[in-house]
């Protein structure tokens, strides 16, 4: 009898273990992805109807399922850059900045004064931002140019280590000549890899930065288109806005559009591929006729 049994369990655990050989693999885990997009009508004025029906995502040319789109309510993170050349050009629109985005947001401080250097970091106490703000006076300037290169390139490696929910730069310029070595490519990279969302103002005026004589044309020619490439693709691959205004009044306005911008952004969730190699084109539009769209063009943290 005792035999019998034994023969009885092996048949049985042959039997399941055929069975479980048989039986399908689970269902691959699905990985997903956010993304900040801003919507408005042919006025300028923001769209806050859409819903995620009105959405159309495609990676490297593949539809992906939209999951979610909704106002985004996501606390933000902001690394504001100044390089105002010691003008204090910037404050009173910045000052209004802040305080649009009260209670909304954690801010960070840089100047660029020849090097990046931050003046306040992460904090959602809006008032010490604003007091660092004001204390952006005329001061000593930087009148060859300096790093603004780099401090963008810091900002985004910032907000990348911080695993920023919603991470957003927004750089104030008055131009000049760039001093950083680093390439275009790896900056974009790094902004893509950190998911940010770079907004630009750039004031064109020759007579707030007066240029020192170029010793090294070739060299400067090349950290200055450096510069360019990343003033121009940087917000476009990232869904954010470059503006370049011709007189100082313009910086309020400009900011303020900024901080109306970030405050009726979607958050659109869509799903990704499960595996596969890393993809950089992303393409999101929307359904509705009038709405334009702001996007990333990469998707964000490869």
């Amino acid at each position: 009898m005792g035999r019998s049994v034994v023969v009885l369990a092996l048949t049985i655990g042959s039997a399941f273990a055929g069975t479980r050989a048989q039986s399908p693999a689970p269902a691959p885990s699905t990985r997903t992805n956010t993304i900040f997009v801003t919507a408005t009508a042919g006025s300028g004025a923001p769209v806050v109807d859409l819903a995620a029906d009105d959405f159309t995502i495609k990676e490297d040319g593949k539809v992906r399922d939209v999951l979610r789109a909704e106002l985004a309510h996501v606390p933000m993170q902001i690394v504001i850059i100044v390089d105002d050349n010691g003008t204090g050009i910037f404050r009173a629109g910045l000052v209004s900045f802040v305080q649009l985005l009260r209670g909304r947001a954690e801010i960070a401080l840089s100047s660029v004064v020849g090097q990046t250097h931050r003046l306040v970091d992460f904090t959602t106490q809006t008032d010490k931002v604003i007091g660092a703000i004001i204390g952006l006076t005329a001061r000593p300037g930087t009148p060859d140019g300096g790093q603004l290169l780099e401090g963008i390139f810091q900002a985004a490696k910032d907000l990348e280590k911080r695993e920023a929910a919603r991470p957003v730069i927004v750089a104030v310029t008055v131009g000049g000549e760039e001093h950083s070595t680093l390439p275009a490519h790896h900056v974009l990279d790094q902004l893509a890899r950190s998911g940010s969302t770079l907004y630009v103002i750039t004031v064109a005026s020759a007579a707030l930065r007066t240029m020192r004589p170029i010793d090294k044309p070739a060299l400067l020619l090349e950290e200055n288109l450096n510069l360019s490439e990343v003033l121009g693709e940087g917000p476009k691959q990232s869904g954010g806005s470059r503006e370049v205004i011709v007189a100082a009044p313009g910086i309020t306005q400009g900011l303020q559009r900024i901080a109306a911008e970030l405050k009726t952004q979607y958050a659109v969730a869509y799903t990704r591929a499960d595996k596969g190699r890393a993809t950089e084109k992303l393409n999101v539009t929307v359904k509705r006729n009038g709405v334009t769209l702001r996007a990333p063009s990469k998707v964000p943290g490869r």
